[in-house]
Order: structure tokens, then sequence, then C-alpha cells
């Protein structure tokens, strides 16, 4: 099989051994990269959700797999009231 060159990570937490180790693994197919968690902080990575690249942030290292903060629900809920405000505001 051929190894994917040139890609951006996109990863999955997963735990080695005994139950101790903790690691991302990029679920690419064909890819092999693992990164360990305590060197995961501020690595470029793919968001999950919609594949934008994005920076591993504290926030995004306690999820199994890690999203931008654009792809946050609150985050999502906050820009429809924007919107929605604007939009009451051009109908007033």
């Amino acid at each position: 099989m051929a190894k994917r060159v040139g890609h951006v990570h996109r990863y999955k937490r997963m735990i080695l051994g005994n139950g101790t180790y903790k690691i991302y693994k990029c679920i690419i197919p064909g890819c092999t990269n693992y990164l360990p968690v305590h060197l995961a902080e501020n690595a470029l990575c793919e968001c999950n959700r919609c594949g934008e690249p994005m920076i591993m942030t504290k926030v995004a290292m306690q999820l199994a797999r890690p999203h931008c903060l654009e792809c946050t629900k609150t985050t999502r809920k906050k820009q429809e009231i924007k919107s929605i405000e604007a939009f009451l505001e051009n109908k007033l």
C-alpha cells in the first residue's frame, strides 16, 4: 500500500499498552503517524468535523476526536444568534 505523502494529520486519541500511555493516531488510511498526547499542544492537524487545518489547543486535546472552535456547538449557536439579531435589526 502506498503511503499518502504531504497531508495534514487527522488525529484520534487512543490508549496503548496497559492503559497508561495516551497517543493521538492519524486516522487517514495509509498513514502510520503517532503523536504522544503530551507533545500534541500547538500541533497542526485537521479538524475531525469540517476537515480544515487547525492548531491543537488544550480544549481540543480533551476530545477523543479533536475539532476546531468553529465546529463547537456553542460557537455555532452564537453565530446563529448574531445572524438572527442582524435579521431582526433590518426588519425594525
